[in-house]
């Protein structure tokens, strides 16, 4: 009776594989493009190709453009961290709430407005992921600084506080 029951427990595990082998060729097979047995690293940063839909700008080029006032600097660090210094006349957009400042930013700015992101590190990605989601937006000219935070104080650039730090 044990060796009934595990013949058939092969049987039904071996036919559950053979499908779905056959299953995940059959749907690679349909793929319009083949896909890499090693995965290919994305793009560095500083990568400016024309298949990014937001860049990354540098430094010098987004201090031009502030005193310039030529872009919307958007600052995607967290709440308090924007409260105790930002970049001066950047607005404060959690990449994390974007249901709670979409639709005011869409109706009061130009979908062509240069907007700029930025946060704190070179390992930060919250500026990255705010250029994303602005440019799902409609915005058709979002760049991030790497660092920005960083960069903008260590130049001693000027700054705004709503609170004042520790």
């Amino acid at each position: 009776m044990k060796k009934i029951i595990l013949r058939r427990f092969l049987y039904e595990t071996l036919m559950v594989v053979a499908i779905a082998v056959v299953h995940a060729a059959g749907s690679y097979l349909l793929r319009p493009e083949v896909l890499p047995l090693v995965a290919t690293s994305p793009p560095a940063p500083s990568d400016t190709s024309d298949i990014d839909l937001f860049k990354v700008i540098d430094f010098e080029q987004a201090r031009r453009m502030h005193e310039a006032n030529e872009a919307l600097f958007a600052d995607a660090r967290p709440l308090i961290a924007y409260e105790v210094g930002h970049i001066g006349g950047a607005i404060h957009l959690d990449p994390y709430a974007f249901d709670q400042w979409a639709d005011t930013l869409m109706a009061g700015t130009a979908p062509d407005q240069v907007i700029i992101t930025y946060c704190d590190g070179p390992q930060c990605t919250l500026a990255r992921e705010l250029a994303e989601k602005l440019t799902w937006l409609g915005f058709e000219r979002v760049y991030y600084l790497v660092d920005g935070w960083g960069l903008w104080q260590a130049h001693g650039l000027p700054v705004s506080r709503l609170i004042s730090s520790p």
